[in-house]
């Protein structure tokens, strides 16, 4: 994509053609304004708006993407021919600048965050004109545009900022401190103008509890060559989360409800749901992660069914690894009594009356254990296929607010508190709201175990939901843990759950280089202020 003054000024055209069709989006297209017509007029703006959340929105969709490259997640055995899918998830060939994934989520964010820079710089000029709404309107387009900004910047390191009262930006990659301190200036503004979690009538829309949520994530996942890695910072913004009476997470013998399909936006949900994507079973407001998740074996074993079959079925492009779905006695992450386990993951793929089989398989992973979160029974109901799945997909949880919130206090040396918080909420409603003596955590553990046992705490907390990449890479555990956990870096043998043993080749370590996406090839070539020098350094140009 064409990072320039040109692009902005079509995309505030544009913008109002795109809105989605979902419940939470439809409305009726705006004529093509100029800018004081659109951002003076809270109809025109509210719907240019809605065209950015639509984007946002549609941009993560599935998010397999985003999971890949960890140490919770690997591409099912057929798809790890995919090149480009392999690249991702084991930092090879395939990543490189020509990459159709690594593009995709590149122009995506770019698209929604060129297209609220007008917004902002415009809704900007009226802050001080009384009017609620507009400034409400301002808050949402500083918080989507500095959250795009923020994922781009912790994938691709220094990025172009498109900010219409800094034009001296134009299209260059700006250094990380730049980058941290605009996306902090829009979450600033964001939480000022954002209404209150319990004032949001419409669940697709953000809450000021949001904006603090990343505030908080900002300065606890900086790199800290940014100058704004700050758990004081961070701690405070999580807190304020944590005190707003709204939330508080489920009761433990609620947890199921947080992946319970039916109990979307029920009242119980939103204890836990800072934010969720909101997606509808079928098209054209579904999102089919479910498909992308799930089983192949078992997308073929309800022939005389049609299109209807069983809400775990899919095609392998995204499943735990050995180290996600197995006890910590066979050495992998699951405490025996965690209900957790069994709401992450499936193990078991029969469904009414049939049962699946590896018959025809080539691989022989496909009955292994696969992601369980985003199962949608919905489908079933209606006759379809999990391509026409909605599962909503979780932003930001109260859960991780917690945890996020634990690591911060232990940083600034309030390592009793951090660990006694964990204990009980966390952990206590892992354990059906009764913590087994054994399982409680020592208040007396040193930072090295503490982070360790953090790390762990989050996989089974948050697994697939798309935290893990980020945390691996602000704590500079990517190597460490995707090269002893991630199979087709692992090398060797592997051997299904049948006794079926495929050689999976020597192993392989990743190239520190790698650590960072590369620019799009496109980008650099078409972005008049930038050039193939521009390149992240270890990546090629062709």
């Amino acid at each position: 994509m064409k990072i320039n003054k040109i692009l902005s000024i079509f995309m505030v055209g544009l913008a109002l053609f795109t809105t989605s069709c979902s419940d939470f989006l439809d409305q009726d297209p705006e004529s093509k304004l100029p800018d004081d017509k659109i951002f003076s007029d809270v109809s025109t703006t509210n719907a240019y708006i809605l065209g950015l959340y639509n984007s946002w929105r549609e941009g993560h969709k599935g998010r397999v993407d985003m999971f890949l490259g960890t140490d919770e997640a690997v591409v099912g055995g057929f798809q790890h021919d995919d090149n480009e899918r392999r690249g991702l998830d084991t930092y090879s060939e395939g990543m490189n600048s020509t990459s159709n994934r690594i593009r995709g989520i590149w122009t995506n964010r770019y698209e929604v965050i060129s297209r609220a820079a007008p917004a902002i710089s415009s809704l900007k000029k009226l802050q001080n004109t009384g009017n609620e709404e507009l400034n409400k309107l301002l808050g949402e387009a500083c918080f989507l545009r500095a959250e795009n900004n923020w994922e781009l910047a912790m994938l691709f390191g220094s990025i172009p900022l498109i900010d219409h009262d800094n034009l001296d930006f134009g299209g260059f990659r700006q250094p990380l401190d730049v980058v941290f301190k605009n996306i902090e200036e829009d979450l600033l503004l964001a939480e000022k103008y954002l209404p209150e979690p319990n004032e949001v009538t419409n669940a697709g829309r953000v809450s000021k509890a949001l904006a603090q949520a990343f505030l908080g994530k900002l300065y606890l996942y900086a790199p800290e060559s940014s100058g704004y890695r700050d758990y004081a910072k961070a701690a405070a913004h999580f807190k304020k989360i944590i005190d707003n009476g709204y939330f508080g997470g489920t009761g433990a013998s609620n947890f199921p409800v947080i992946f319970d399909a039916y109990s979307e936006n029920s009242a119980e949900y939103r204890k836990e749901m800072v934010y969720a994507f909101q997606y509808n079973v079928g098209w054209p407001n579904n999102c089919g992660t479910e498909w992308e998740m799930g089983s192949r074996a078992v997308a073929n074993m309800t022939p005389d069914l049609g299109e209807a079959m069983a809400p775990w079925s899919g095609f392998d492009g995204m499943m735990p690894s050995k180290y996600c779905y197995t006890a910590t006695g066979d050495g992998g992450l699951w405490e025996e009594g965690d209900i957790r386990k069994d709401q992450s993951i499936r193990y078991d793929f029969r469904w009414s009356k049939y049962t699946p089989n590896m018959s025809g398989y080539a691989w022989g992973d496909e009955l292994e254990p696969h992601v369980k979160k985003y199962e949608d029974p919905r489908t079933v109901d209606t006759g379809q296929n999990t391509w026409h799945s909605g599962k909503s997909i979780p932003l930001v949880r109260f859960g991780d607010v917690i945890l996020c919130y634990a690591e911060c206090l232990y940083m600034t040396g309030n390592q009793g508190e951090a660990i006694n918080l964990i204990n009980n909420v966390i952990r206590k409603r892992a354990f059906g709201g009764t913590l087994p003596a054994d399982k409680m955590w020592s208040t007396g553990m040193g930072k090295e175990e503490f982070i360790e046992k953090l790390m762990d705490e989050r996989m089974r907390e948050l697994c697939f939901e798309g935290w893990r990449k980020f945390d691996l890479l602000r704590t500079g555990l990517v190597k460490q843990y995707v090269e002893k956990r991630n199979r087709w870096l692992i090398g060797g043998t592997f051997t299904n759950s049948f006794g079926d043993t495929k050689d999976l080749g020597a192993a392989k370590t990743i190239q520190e280089y790698k650590l960072l996406w590369p620019i799009p090839l496109d980008e650099l070539r078409q972005n008049p202020d930038l050039t193939e020098d521009d390149q992240n350094p270890g990546y090629t140009t062709n």
